[in-house]
């Protein structure tokens, strides 16, 4: 059986540490940059969408105000011409009374 001494593993492990740092920086040398300039286009991308979120709630709310503005319009109309319309069959029946006198 082969076990890996104390003493083995006490320098073995700062080796590693020096390794994993060598491989860090190897990996910030080749790929640093570029995931910098990405998490800056990711944090673009995001600032740029809460923006159009913003804005387009913004819209539908004042598109809703408008919707809700015309059909007060809409139902105010509806009851001048039903009104109008009213007024207009009073008349009428108020007409033929008068024919079925004569």
């Amino acid at each position: 059986m082969t076990a890996t001494s104390l003493d083995a593993l006490r320098t073995g492990a700062p080796s590693r540490m020096v390794a994993d740092e060598k491989m860090d920086q190897v990996r910030e040398l080749l790929v640093g940059a570029d995931l910098r300039r990405t998490d800056e286009r990711l944090a673009a991308i995001e600032a740029r969408i809460e923006k159009l979120e913003t804005e387009m709630a913004h819209r539908i709310d004042a598109m809703q105000a408008r919707v809700e503005a015309m059909s007060g319009e809409v139902s105010g109309q509806h009851r001048a011409a039903f009104k109008e319309l009213s007024a207009g069959v009073a008349e009428l029946g108020e007409r033929i009374k008068d024919l079925s006198r004569i």
